[in-house]
């Protein structure tokens, strides 16, 4: 599960989302942290579309955990929507959708290495829309937290990790936020660039 994310900085979001996209994008007075790496339970701009504005709001990233109020749950499969049986998650795939902006994702890959120290570490790899400055990523939120959602990975993903984050293209943005979203559940055609990422 992907469990860190790269924000760009406020000034690159603006750009590509007022100049770029075309979008008539409101900024919330929220603080927003400078280009860093998100992990769960930390603060990250995302955009969503509320009192008939799109905002660019901050927002915590996980859920708090039903079961474990220590804990938070950040990543939300697309395919619990769909099933009959309830889910924490229905009322915020129904009608709380936000895009997540970052310029980069990343994921532990699948195999283990031992380092000069003895101890082990995984292998990680950074991911990216190709030729974009950002990179969209669905999400969905409630109240001051959102999650990242899921779906089957595609053939670049699926050497490295059984599940990916569900990548928005920016034509796909409002389909997202506004419409019916069950044709962007396959990322098979979406093309990622993936760099495998050097041990510290």
């Amino acid at each position: 599960m992907c469990n860190q994310f790269k924000i760009p900085s406020l000034a690159e979001i603006r750009h590509y989302l007022k100049s770029d996209l075309n979008l008539p994008l409101t900024v919330s007075r929220d603080t927003f942290p400078e280009t860093k790496n998100i992990f769960p339970k930390q603060a990250a701009p995302i955009l969503l579309y509320e009192n008939e504005k799109l905002q660019l709001q901050s927002k915590n990233w996980g859920y708090p955990s039903p079961v474990d109020e220590r804990k938070v749950l950040f990543n939300a499969r697309i395919e619990r929507f769909y099933e009959e049986r309830p889910s924490m998650w229905d009322k915020s795939f129904a009608k709380q959708r936000c895009i997540i902006i970052a310029s980069n994702f990343y994921e532990y890959g699948k195999k283990t290495y031992l380092a000069e120290n003895g101890k082990k570490y995984h292998e990680r790899f950074s991911f990216k829309i190709p030729d974009q400055p950002v990179t969209l990523i669905a999400g969905i939120y409630d109240q001051a937290n959102f999650a990242m959602v899921t779906t089957k990975p595609n053939s670049t993903m699926t050497p490295i990790h059984d599940r990916m984050p569900l990548v928005i293209r920016p034509e796909e943005l409002r389909q997202w936020l506004f419409q019916n979203f069950t044709a962007l559940v396959d990322r098979s055609k979406v093309n990622l660039t993936v760099t495998k990422v050097a041990k510290n």
